[in-house]
């Protein structure tokens, strides 16, 4: 016999402790865990007093673990979970070169269970410096003005995808002398520039027309900044034009049917764009308030252009079962005069209501899970309507299922299930909608305007298969590019997706049993990303539920004779 006084226990605060006397019993099987090894240098040599830092990669982002170098330069994190993660070396002053598939800040790896993970060194050098002042017309300092670097190409262009490591953001603003000293940069071909032509509402009474060094508008004219590891790029200035002033736009929000205003309601503008004759708004920003008591909104700082204003999701009011409205976007444009009695007409969101069906799911575990999840409602922008834009509303599912999904737009309303920053339950996803007696094709409910549906029966599976896979080469070594993976399913519907890591390993879980496709494509990095050819390889795979795949892509990478 043997006493066994448990920690977690001890750890409560109770009236009493009881102990109990049991016979022994085997003890329960460890929780598999992941080590990661490597070693921190700077030219070459041992760089002790580094911290190596572990992250999560799920928004909000946060350290699961950290450890110093040694005097040998030697580190090693133990006790880790298999997931994904991101590993960096902590040292504001230096940077990583660029590596292969890799992050400049970091790496990202794919851990497995019981993984020891060796060789994740980090060679650090020491990076570069950008300094300079900016001055207006007059050649008086310019104060609190942001500097925007643009990594570029020899030619000048901009990189799609550059490896960066950005320091600390506040190091972009001038100071009271116009001075800026932007420090920790990796090697490289940069163009740098202040101003924003006016692209955003602020509550300055002017704006600076995007300038670049030396003292052009024009980016074909701006002069390329080369910068040496641990080099410094001195007497970048930069010489800004007068302040253009900025102009107001004023208007009301009210409801299209009855026409009373609405208070409290959110909106957002964003620039119109003529695309083969339909404008269209590829983004938009909110100021951060709603329309007052009488349904009026203020947007301030815009420069001469088109613009569009349209309510954004938001619950009327400040209760949130009040019902939600939706608007398309108004037009207008700001010449050289503010603009007044914008009206924005409000349409009362319409609703999809039903029950979720768990028939085919037996496990208890999964089941606890369902109230933690969302059944969403995705509506893309209707032919015709100003803006390009998705319209998303979700609802949760309550003790006996059921479920409302409000503010929606018509049109065809794509219905999913999931989970918000909650991994574990990856596995949840929506198996097939039924409306009307009629199973709804790709899950998809058509929505006229003013309608609301009910009785929808959303049936939902629980995915326990895992994949795993690995990205190999013949013939030679990756260029720097981002390995992404994506599952489809036989209608091309994207099931999952994964980033391989630095050694080309990725892993996807929560997969429904059935047959899929695994599709690799390659998104170069830097400046001289080399050629993958294909850029995107598939492979069939066929999952069962409770097993474990792998798949493999090999990269043939071998020299071709001929053109």
């Amino acid at each position: 016999m043997k006493c066994l006084i448990h920690l977690s226990l001890l750890l409560m605060i109770v009236p009493a402790l009881p102990v109990f006397c049991q016979a022994q019993t085997p003890e329960a099987k460890p929780r598999a865990t992941v080590s990661v090894s490597g070693r921190v240098t700077v030219d070459d040599k041992p760089a002790p007093g580094i911290i190596v830092a572990v992250n999560t990669l799920v928004y909000p982002q946060s350290i699961v673990a950290q450890t110093v170098s040694d005097a040998d330069g030697k580190y090693r994190l133990s006790s880790l979970v298999p997931g994904q993660f991101g590993i960096s070396a902590v040292a504001p002053t230096f940077v990583v070169p660029a590596l292969p598939n890799a992050d400049p800040t970091g790496r990202m790896l794919n851990l497995s269970a019981d993984e020891n993970v060796e060789g994740v060194d980090f060679k650090l050098v020491r990076g570069g410096v950008i300094t300079g002042r900016v001055t207006d017309a007059d050649g008086k300092p310019v104060m609190d003005e942001r500097l925007t670097l643009t990594p570029v190409d020899e030619t000048g262009k901009p990189l799609p995808l550059a490896p960066q490591r950005w320091p600390n953001p506040f190091i972009y603003n001038t100071d009271d002398r116009g001075i800026y000293r932007i420090w920790g940069l990796p090697a490289g071909r940069y163009k740098a520039s202040v101003g924003d032509n006016g692209s955003g509402a602020s509550l300055r009474s002017g704006y600076y027309a995007r300038t670049y060094h030396p003292d052009t508008t024009d980016v074909a004219k701006a002069a390329i900044i080369e910068l040496s590891e641990g080099g410094e790029a001195k007497n970048v200035d930069i010489t800004l034009g007068p302040r253009s002033r900025t102009y107001t736009a004023s208007g009301r929000i009210i409801d299209a049917d009855s026409g009373a205003p609405l208070a409290g309601i959110s909106y957002a503008f964003g620039s119109l764009q003529d695309r083969q004759g339909r404008m269209s708004m590829n983004s938009f920003t909110s100021p951060g308030t709603n329309t007052n008591a009488k349904g009026e909104f203020r947007l301030e700082g815009l420069a001469p252009g088109r613009f569009g204003v349209m309510t954004i999701r938001s619950s009327f009011g400040l209760d949130a079962n009040q019902p939600k409205f939706y608007s398309d976007a108004v037009p207008f444009e700001i010449i050289d005069s503010d603009v007044t009695d914008l009206e924005v007409k409000a349409q009362r969101g319409s609703s999809i209501s039903g029950v979720v069906i768990t028939d085919s799911i037996t496990n208890k575990a999964a089941l606890a899970g369902i109230s933690r999840l969302l059944v969403s409602g995705y509506v893309s922008t209707a032919p015709g309507a100003v803006g390009i834009f998705v319209n998303n509303e979700s609802s949760p599912i309550a003790p006996d299922g059921t479920f409302t999904i409000d503010g929606l737009r018509p049109g065809k309303v794509l219905i999913s299930v999931g989970a918000i920053n909650a991994p574990e339950l990856r596995g949840f996803s929506a198996a097939r909608v039924v409306a009307n007696g009629r199973e709804a094709p790709n899950r998809q409910v058509e929505l006229t305007p003013g309608q609301n549906i009910s009785g929808i029966r959303v049936y939902i599976q629980y995915g326990t298969a895992v994949i795993k896979g690995e990205v190999k080469t013949n013939g030679g070594a990756l260029p720097p590019a981002l390995m992404m993976v994506s599952l489809q399913a036989e209608n091309q519907e994207r099931v999952s997706n994964a980033q391989a890591d630095t050694r080309g390993r990725f892993v996807m879980s929560g997969i429904p049993a059935g047959s899929y496709t695994a599709v690799l494509q390659f998104l170069p990095l830097g400046s001289s990303p080399g050629k993958i050819s294909p850029k995107v390889l598939r492979q069939a795979v066929t999952v069962t539920d409770d097993s474990e795949s792998q798949i493999v892509f090999v990269v043939d990478l071998t020299p071709k004779e001929g053109p």
